[in-house]
């Protein structure tokens, strides 16, 4: 089975170079790799530049945000699995095969992703984080597992029946999909680190968490989420510890 990876990027030529190399050092072979650079003013054009003879497609051009620049990337993607990594990330060593071992031997598994590493500006691993239960979309929608989105993959055969990433959304596109393709199919998690997500100061998942926190309201509602849930009480003591520190200065 053919993989498609896209990696959107804008600016981050400090991390670039390890995200593409995690992708070109896979020992799975049918793999097809796409950079969408957003019109980056770094260096980053020069690092793609540098790993061009490994990479099937890239431009770089203003695009209309990451979700955006992610789809302009699935659609022209041909394999039969698809992904993207964001520029920031990065693939641990050849997870890639057992990625898709796992959809050939289950045509009704969907999404398939695996454990990860919380790492820092410097690589150094923070955390992990995985699942201990079941993944399901009434357990996504009322809290107790995540998709983790680093080292996740689709059947895109799904993407082009269901839908694409929804523009509209600016932080949680990942999110509204994974519910969205899970009506339809099954979700895997593989008892392996798959990926290491990076969390630094300019990372959306730092820099801007706070404003993930109506896109997810939005996203539950137009789902069906419960109003007492887990989710719900998590939402709640995001709100309230964001501020009180913005209030108090802690």
């Amino acid at each position: 089975m053919k993989v498609s990876i896209i990696t959107p990027s804008y600016n981050q030529g400090q991390f670039l170079e390890e995200t593409l190399l995690s992708v070109i050092g896979q020992d799975y072979k049918d793999v097809e790799y796409i950079v969408i650079d957003g019109g980056s003013t770094d260096d980053s054009v020069d690092i793609i530049k540098k790993y061009q003879n490994k990479i099937d497609y890239w431009v770089s051009e203003k695009d209309a945000g990451q979700a955006d620049a992610i789809n302009k990337g699935l659609k022209i993607a041909t394999g039969e699995i698809v992904g993207w990594l964001n520029s920031d990330d990065y693939l641990e060593p050849n997870v890639l095969k057992d990625i898709v071992r796992v959809f050939e031997k289950d045509g009704n598994i969907g999404t398939v992703f695996g454990k990860i590493y919380i790492v820092n500006a410097k690589s150094q691993k923070i955390g992990e984080r995985f699942n201990k239960k079941e993944i399901t979309v009434k357990r996504l929608l009322n809290g107790g597992v995540q998709i983790n989105q680093p080292g996740a993959f689709h059947r895109k055969s799904l993407l082009e029946r269901y839908g694409f990433l929804d523009e509209l959304l600016n932080y949680v596109m990942d999110y509204e999909l994974w519910i969205r393709l899970g009506q339809y199919s099954k979700f895997y998690q593989i008892d392996r680190f798959a990926a290491n997500h990076r969390l630094h100061a300019a990372c959306k998942s730092e820099a801007e968490f706070i404003k993930f926190i109506p896109e997810i309201k939005k996203v539950r509602k137009k789902y069906g989420g419960r109003v007492l849930c887990r989710k719900t009480l998590d939402i709640f003591r995001i709100e309230l510890g964001y501020w009180r520190r913005q209030l108090i200065g802690f």
